[in-house]
């Protein structure tokens, strides 16, 4: 008697695995590009675009302010060092291959952050030079 009411679950297991595997190849459905073509991926795809476009609009800033004088060098390591810890930060949410709605904030209240600290380095009236001297290389 057990062995028939196994046999029968056993079955009933295959043919619902069957039907449900028949149902996705129907549907078009394939596991290893699920998501690659649809709305999360090119969610995950803007997302990163954002991330890569303030950013390097943050490094331009840095580096303007560092050729101009107005950081010192103490300020531009610490700038510099605040960068590679978002970019860092970034390759770790991008592991699983894409980047969420709860990521992305997440870069974007780091990026909010080192855009406010950049300011406040650029205009905190400490400069490179500040006695009038030129930088020691052209």
């Amino acid at each position: 008697m057990k062995s028939i009411l196994m046999k029968t679950r056993l079955g009933m297991m295959i043919l619902g695995t069957l039907a449900l595997a028949a149902t996705g190849a129907q549907a078009g459905w394939n596991p290893d590009t699920y998501g690659h073509d649809g709305h999360a991926y090119q969610q995950s795809r803007m997302h990163a675009q954002l991330i890569e476009a303030r950013q390097a609009r943050q490094m331009e800033r840095i580096r303007s302010g560092m050729h101009s004088g107005r950081l010192t060098r103490a300020e531009f390591r610490e700038l510099m060092h605040e960068q590679r810890a978002i970019r860092k930060m970034e390759r770790h949410f991008r592991a699983d291959g894409a980047i969420d709605g709860r990521e992305f904030r997440h870069l974007e209240r780091a990026l909010d952050l080192a855009s406010r600290n950049i300011r406040a380095e650029k205009h905190d009236r400490q400069e490179r030079y500040a006695y009038q001297r030129g930088p020691r290389f052209n």
